[in-house]
């Protein structure tokens, strides 16, 4: 007898690329993705933080998702698209702009394509133990960025894609 999968059992997310890894966040929190022209930054605003920009009659932090999870990533040019989120941080309700390297594809998926993990290996995409980088202190921090807003992932087609907590990635403080 076949049963037939509810429509409810399936999870979509949008993916995107940021320093060598893929992530995703929940497609509901998806709003739009813009190729920004002008971003005004803020003077004394953490590092990751690239500025503020006018999104229709609002103004929207932008964050620059790399530097955030300590990923080595190119400067932030016109060319690179910010994904518009409308998500909730501590209770309050508001919009981002998140700079990503490239933006992926929307992904639908079942709870049981997900492995929770506790440590999130890290592949060095390389077996030689020779590569320059990896023990370094900026490759370490990054990992260990990565291990602290990711609890899970989903493997498609051979892409691991690491699964942000957006409700954990920035706090208020950060953002004020």
């Amino acid at each position: 007898m076949l049963t037939q999968t509810s429509p409810q059992a399936f999870k979509k997310i949008f993916t995107f690329s940021a320093g060598s890894e893929t992530f995703g966040l929940p497609l509901h929190l998806l709003q739009e993705v813009i190729y920004p022209e002008h971003i005004t930054r803020v003077p004394k605003a953490p590092a990751f933080m690239a500025g503020i920009l006018n999104y229709g009659s609002e103004t929207v932090s932008v964050l620059d998702i790399s530097k955030k999870l300590c990923l080595a990533a190119p400067s932030i040019r016109v060319h690179h698209p910010a994904v518009i989120i409308n998500t909730s941080i501590e209770g309050e309700t508001m919009q981002l702009a998140l700079l990503v390297e490239r933006f992926g594809k929307i992904v639908q998926f079942k709870d049981s394509e997900v492995i929770k993990r506790k440590n999130i290996p890290f592949s060095t995409g390389n077996t030689k133990s020779n590569k320059p980088g990896l023990n370094s202190a900026s490759y370490i921090q990054s990992r260990e960025a990565i291990r602290k807003f990711v609890s899970e992932e989903l493997y498609r087609a051979g892409v691991k894609i690491r699964l942000l907590n957006e409700s954990i990635l920035f706090s208020l403080e950060e953002l004020r």
